[in-house]
């Protein structure tokens, strides 16, 4: 008689290799990808008397002075539910934001008990609500008292930032899973000490941001203090704290022309300001975090607002290749985990951000299939605020704002698309296609545009721009289907 029994073994191991292989092709392109949104106290809190209300009540500031209640930014600092809340309904993983230096330490050696305790109350409001925190040590805001010495020209800010930064460790290293010590140093100190566009609003000539051979700029040699603190930093956190997760929200942009001679340019810019600052804090990072809003055409010796791109109202040129690109050259110098720290657009209408968002995402998805470990997405920003000197004109938020109306929070559909894709894990070729034709049924109309035809100043009111034709998809991974 035939032996029936002996089979079986093979049978259940058929179905364990089925079910196995059905698992492993359900898998989803953002399934190891943790989502968040991020934000600044500079930006976002009420109640703060620092250099960014200075600089504003002085006219520095474009569209500030002429929008309803600009000092209540948005009431983060008494109200921080109301923009948790809707962070936590979105879905995300990671929620950043920032300490302000000047409030927790209002005169040298000194710190506010009251304003620490507060802190860590919107920190346990980040835990109760499910999200972990990512905490930014100086996010373009410095103390007024060390500005007045001085700020990071002089070299005693660094011991000053140690202090304050060690003291923020102390008191917060069990509610941080991710620590930023600098955002965007390179811009901070190009725009503060160079460009004299932001407090103190000193102007030097382009030499203080070079260096021939004994010679180093006043500027150059203010962002290499601000990466050597954080290697000094870095050092003392992981003595004391061995399992601490330190790294930068640098920003990089994709530096390019449209002539042999603007792209020869573009290198000096691409090697100055994409990677002297991390080369320089090189074996001091846990993880690199950057931030990417897009290219920079550059034109002569100022940044192009180029007719035949697309931009930002805040007047950065859309183009999500730059950041497949830059995430490839990332992982080749570096080999760390990737956080994309912020990456967002300036877009009142909604009409471009669901596809600016998909696009880019896509490039991330391309970035991931490739083996880059892409760790986690963060979006810039949740409601509309304080864009820096560009003041309230430029419209970065998921959320709309309405600074007649109490703050009012209204989220655009641009949320909703945000909160689909963490649900879903993935982007779909209709979900795709839609947000596409939405920016091809607005082509050749008029949007609300925040920047000079010289790429640099702010507007206080808005001019308009018209949506260009042209179709500024990600395209590496298309060409693979």
């Amino acid at each position: 008689m035939r032996n029936t029994q002996r089979p079986a073994p093979i049978f259940f191991l058929s179905i364990l290799i089925c079910l196995f292989s059905f698992q492993a092709s359900a898998e989803k392109p953002f399934d190891h990808l943790s989502f968040g949104l991020a934000s600044a106290p500079g930006q976002a809190e009420d109640h703060l008397d620092d250099i960014w209300m200075s600089w504003g009540k002085q006219g520095k500031i474009a569209n500030f002075k002429n929008e309803p209640r600009p000092e209540d930014r948005l009431n983060f600092w008494s109200h921080p539910e109301v923009e948790l809340d809707l962070a936590a309904a979105s879905g995300i993983q990671i929620y950043r934001f920032g300490v302000d230096w000047g409030r927790i330490m209002p005169l040298p050696h000194q710190f506010d008990k009251k304003v620490i305790e507060q802190y860590r109350a919107i920190l346990h409001q980040i835990k109760d609500r499910k999200m972990k925190v990512m905490l930014t040590l100086m996010h373009h805001s410095i103390p007024k008292w060390a500005q007045d010495q001085g700020g990071w020209l002089n070299p005693e800010m660094s011991a000053h930032f140690i202090e304050f930064s060690k003291r923020m460790l102390e008191e917060y290293h069990s509610d941080v899973d991710y620590w930023i010590t600098f955002n965007e140093a390179n811009i901070f100190v190009t725009l503060a000490y160079t460009a004299g566009l932001w407090p103190p609003g000193e102007h030097r000539p382009l030499t203080s941001l070079l260096y021939f051979g004994p010679f180093k700029g006043e500027t150059l040699a203010a962002m290499d203090r601000m990466a050597d603190s954080h290697n000094t930093l870095y050092d003392w956190a992981h003595q004391h704290y061995p399992q601490i997760q330190m790294g930068l929200a640098h920003n990089m942009a994709y530096y390019t022309g449209k002539s042999w001679f603007n792209r020869w340019k573009a290198k000096f810019s691409d090697e100055l300001m994409n990677w002297r600052f991390p080369e320089r804090t090189r074996g001091h990072l846990d993880f690199f975090g950057f931030n990417y809003y897009g290219a920079e055409w550059l034109k002569g010796s100022q940044i192009d607002i180029d007719p035949e791109e697309e931009y930002s109202e805040a007047g950065r040129a859309i183009y999500p290749e730059g950041l497949y690109l830059l995430l490839q050259e990332i992982h080749s110098r570096f080999k760390l985990p990737i956080f994309i720290t912020e990456n967002g657009i300036a877009d009142s209408k909604d009409i471009i951000r669901p596809s600016y968002l998909i696009e880019h995402l896509k490039a991330v998805e391309a970035a991931i299939h490739d083996g880059i470990p892409v760790n986690a997405y963060i979006v810039w920003t949740l409601s509309d605020n304080l864009e820096w000197s560009d003041g309230y004109c430029p419209k970065f938020g998921l959320v709309s704002v309405d600074r007649k109306s109490e703050l009012k929070r209204t989220p655009r559909e641009s949320y909703q698309l945000f909160q689909e894709i963490i649900q879903n894990r993935e982007i779909t070729k209709n979900v795709r296609d839609t947000a596409w034709n939405r920016v091809i049924s607005h082509q050749g109309e008029e949007r609300p545009f925040c920047r000079a035809p010289d790429g640099v100043t702010a507007l206080s009111e808005p001019t308009f721009r018209k949506l260009v034709k042209k179709d500024w998809r990600f395209r590496p991974l298309d060409a693979s289907k």
